[in-house]
């Protein structure tokens, strides 16, 4: 089995790649794209892809993603518990002057760096491993966030190995698949819907549904629609299986309520892994 990760090797994405298949062959990526691209092309068997972090929130670019694919769909999750290091070549933060690291990554560390070393620059990249790579090839002069591991493959020093500003600091790894799921009966379905028109009373009455059906919303999430303003997205994650039946009356009765409704995936709950 092939799965696409985040590259290059040693980036949080690769990490949780391997605790999710350990045995499987793990192909780097350049970007979000190429992973849902390989999954869609059945170039890949799996893509792993983050989705939302306990303190930045959602991960845009993969829920947008998840969007505008067709055969692309969620398979499973996994909750990552991340650990932020400052790696650099040099041994001391003396010489340091800019950091490098994904964007996501440095909003994580955004408070650390405010606080303690106001005078650093900080600069996004392609991913928390390509951060290393970079770091590596400049000089003493440059630092990255990445995790301790990277810091071993790309021969860096770790000067602090706790730089996050959340210590619960954890995020949600979707996996994406071209199968549908079983019911293992302990399942959550993804959806993203919008609608005609803008009203009072509307997105109540979507959740309303839910909520005479006695299911719980585990995530909700609005994104602006890109066609005009004011016009927006949603995107909810709730308790069950879309094959079961008390759900598929649900999505049945959303659909007449909505423009358009897409589902993303039923999978299993993840669980928290380090």
């Amino acid at each position: 089995m092939e799965i696409g990760y985040l590259g290059p090797e040693g980036s949080y994405s690769h990490a949780a790649s391997q605790i999710y298949a350990p045995e499987a062959i793990g192909i780097g990526m350049s970007s979000f794209s190429e992973i849902f691209e390989g999954v869609e092309t059945e170039r890949l068997d799996i893509g792993i892809l983050p989705i939302e972090n306990s303190t930045e929130g959602a991960v845009t670019a993969v829920m947008d993603g998840l969007l505008h694919r067709k055969k692309v769909k969620i398979i499973d999750e996994l909750i990552y518990q991340i650990k932020h290091c400052l790696l650099s070549n040099s041994k001391t933060m003396d010489k340091i002057a800019y950091v490098l690291s994904h964007p996501q990554a440095l909003g994580q560390c955004r408070e650390f760096f405010a606080r303690n070393y106001p005078q650093i620059g900080l600069i996004p990249c392609e991913s928390s491993s390509q951060a290393c790579i970079t770091a590596k090839e400049k000089g003493e002069t440059y630092g990255a966030i990445a995790n301790k591991q990277a810091g071993e493959i790309y021969g860096l020093n770790v000067l602090n190995g706790k730089i996050q500003d959340n210590l619960f600091n954890q995020t949600r790894f979707i996996m994406i698949g071209r199968k549908d799921t079983e019911i293992t009966g302990k399942d959550k379905t993804s959806i993203v819907f919008s609608f005609q028109d803008d009203y009072p009373g509307s997105l109540y009455s979507i959740l309303r549904e839910f909520a005479d059906e006695d299911i719980n919303l585990t995530r909700i999430e609005s994104r602006p629609a890109k066609a005009e303003m004011g016009k927006y997205i949603f995107y909810i994650d709730f308790c069950g299986h879309y094959k079961e039946e008390k759900v598929n009356r649900i999505l049945q009765r959303i659909e007449k309520l909505t423009s358009w409704i897409k589902i993303l995936g039923s999978y299993p709950f993840g669980s928290l892994r380090e």
